[in-house]
């Protein structure tokens, strides 16, 4: 069954690469050195953690929507940041412009995650004191509910 899961996984992961023009994680392949790894354990619980330097940085533990949501977001990140450095001017808030092409990207992929990007950094920003920060993200709705933090 876990086999039937990481295949379904995989395609899913092949599926979002290939929209976000980057290259797939290989599901249950643990890289130790600065790598993704998306894995389903004995459980079948579905895994996405990240290793640093030989250490496991974190290790976030979900359904599959969430693995899928934690792999896109990541590389949406990037691909906000690099667009950002290209597009933003001196008189822009470059994380304005990221967050935007982010939510972007994201909205493209799902709709939900896009919405739950923002819910999420809006929370972030709260809680490391920097409420101002909140209005730079996309104007939509989710960026003024405060949730409690999501304990995975």
């Amino acid at each position: 069954m876990v086999d039937d899961k990481a295949a379904q996984l995989q395609s899913e992961i092949v599926r979002l690469a290939r929209a976000l023009n980057r290259e797939p994680v290989q599901v249950g392949v643990i890289r130790k050195d600065d790598d993704v790894n998306i894995f389903i354990d004995a459980e079948g619980k579905y895994h996405y953690s990240y290793w640093e330097r030989g250490r496991e940085h974190f290790d976030r533990v979900g359904d599959m929507d969430d693995v899928l949501y934690w792999f896109a977001q990541g590389i949406t990140a990037d691909i906000g940041s690099g667009y950002s450095a290209r597009h933003s001017d001196e008189n822009q808030n470059y994380r304005r412009v990221m967050w935007a092409r982010q939510y972007e990207v994201l909205s493209q992929l799902n709709p939900q995650w896009a919405k739950r990007c923002v819910r999420e950094l809006a929370d972030k920003l709260r809680g490391w004191g920097f409420d101002k920060d909140v209005e730079l993200l996309p104007d939509i709705p989710e960026r003024n509910i405060t949730h409690p933090p999501d304990p995975r």
